[in-house]
């Protein structure tokens, strides 16, 4: 198991009652402000008036940019927590920030038990939980293939799944020879909880990546550009159901 992270706190959540710590308010209000500025409107939303503002949820999204879990954890409705890779951690006052903004690390270097039970905890206790399915950014627009991961948090949990899906972050901000850096448009666009129950945390989390991709524009989509239910056989296909249904017995 990995070592502890020097100033992150031994009690995580901060805060027990789902709501949001004064760091959480803090920095997310800044966070929001300094965006709106940088990004003069170029950052829009669909859907987000249907986001379950309870949980237990898991919040599956892929992965362009840094700017990706910046954008979430400024415009994201009500309370959400993030996974976020151990090397963000450093120094040690910015872990302990890091932590009140419900961010926790884990070492994709290694089997991180501690992140997976901080992970079961939060979705046993009806937190909202967010998990970039492919594990890693993708340097080219495209979705990559996913981590297993995911989906044996959605088979240990039955949390229901949320697909969310960002485009236009691996272009934010980016030089190209003017004064000023680009700044293209940026897309957030929010699906529909669903339900998703498979053999396998391979079949759930591959159903999970087919949610996020059918959001995309094709030239996104990457490995998974045939994202359709209705392209699959229906017999070889997990099960898919809205989250105000419970799945059939």
């Amino acid at each position: 198991m990995p070592a502890a992270v020097p100033g992150f706190p031994d009690r995580f959540p901060v805060r027990d009652d789902g709501r949001r710590s004064w760091r959480y308010r803090l920095t997310s209000g800044f966070a929001r402000t300094a965006l709106r500025v940088l990004f003069f409107g170029r950052i829009r939303f669909e859907g987000a008036a249907g986001v379950p503002l309870d949980g237990p949820l898991l919040v599956a999204s892929n992965h362009l940019s840094n700017w990706d879990g910046v954008i979430y954890g400024a415009f994201f409705p009500g309370t959400l927590f993030a996974i976020v890779k151990r090397e963000l951690f450093r120094p040690a006052p910015l872990a302990w920030l890091l932590a009140g903004c419900n961010c926790f690390p884990v070492d994709r270097g290694a089997a991180d038990r501690r992140a997976l039970r901080t992970c079961l905890h939060l979705l046993r206790n009806r937190r909202r939980l967010l998990v970039f399915i492919e594990g890693h950014r993708q340097l080219r627009p495209g979705m990559g293939h996913t981590e297993a991961g995911a989906g044996f948090l959605v088979r240990r949990t039955g949390a229901p799944v949320l697909p969310i899906a960002i485009w236009g972050t691996e272009n934010a901000l980016r030089w190209t020879g003017g004064i000023l850096p680009r700044r293209g448009p940026i897309r957030i666009r929010y699906g529909r909880p669903v339900r998703v129950t498979g053999r396998t945390d391979r079949e759930i989390v591959d159903a999970i990546a087919s949610e996020v991709a059918a959001l995309l524009p094709p030239r996104y989509r990457g490995v998974h550009r045939a994202a359709s239910r209705a392209a699959q056989p229906s017999g070889s296909r997990p099960a898919l159901t809205p989250a105000d249904r419970e799945p059939a017995a």
